[in-house]
């Protein structure tokens, strides 16, 4: 090979190292520019559920008016006999069998042992169908019979209690609005609670008397406590036979 032939060929073994080392460099920067926006985007992920959470958690607890002594829950407005048992219904709005049982017999022997002083009757609000999430449907359908008891009284809650179960929204259908609830309210004789009911505003307590409740072994809705007593099968024989007991 002559002299002239090397040095072209050793020109073009340079040139193509050069464009080696050219593509390297790419790769490269392409690899640690993905890698940087990758990072970059786990980072904003993680700020916004932070975010969330700070502002979930910086949510003033704004507890109700009205709320019962021990579980936290809202009494029957009837006046209860000294030493009469303590009922507690521990249910949920958009619980399917909630709103069985308050058409049931057993619902409605509970009313009238109560109205006759016979129990002293309380529903303790337990937001089971969102899970352990702190806010959802369950919590809104719920928030709007506290804002009624937080503004009138328990009467305003149990009238309350009434009008959910009948909206049927248990049933599955759509979830309601704030203008929805407000509307049942007006219809059960509630009425100035829309903006209560649009702020969420007990949304964030809700959490106390589902831990509460929790806490005291109550797994499931509808559950009924007789003086702290599970009554497994909660038919109107089933709980005259506990309050009997009592």
């Amino acid at each position: 090979m002559t002299n002239q032939r090397r040095k072209a060929s050793a020109r073009a073994e340079a040139a193509r190292l050069e464009r080696e080392r050219a593509e390297r460099r790419k790769r490269l920067i392409l690899t640690g520019s993905i890698a940087a926006a990758a990072t970059a985007l786990v980072a904003a992920a993680a700020w916004g559920v932070s975010a969330l959470a700070s502002a979930d958690e910086d949510r003033d607890v704004v507890a109700p008016r009205y709320v019962s002594g021990g579980a936290p829950g809202f009494a029957f407005p009837a006046k209860a006999d000294p030493g009469a048992p303590v009922v507690e219904v521990y249910a949920d709005f958009l619980c399917p069998h909630c709103a069985d049982f308050a058409a049931s017999d057993g619902e409605r022997l509970l009313k009238e042992r109560a109205e006759a002083g016979e129990i002293a009757l309380r529903f303790v609000p337990m937001t089971i169908m969102d899970g352990r999430a702190s806010d959802g449907p369950a919590h809104d359908v719920m928030n709007a019979a506290v804002c009624a008891a937080d503004a009138e009284g328990p009467e305003a809650f149990w009238s309350m209690h009434t009008a959910l179960f009948a909206a049927g929204f248990h049933e599955g259908g759509s979830e309601p609005s704030s203008t929805d609830l407000d509307q049942i309210a007006q219809d059960a004789g509630v009425s100035g609670i829309a903006e209560c009911i649009d702020q969420d505003r007990f949304v964030p307590w809700l959490s106390e008397p589902r831990d509460a409740a929790r806490d005291r072994g109550v797994t499931g809705t509808p559950t009924v406590l007789v003086d702290g007593e599970k009554v497994d099968d909660p038919t109107a024989a089933a709980l005259q036979a506990a309050i009997d007991a009592a």
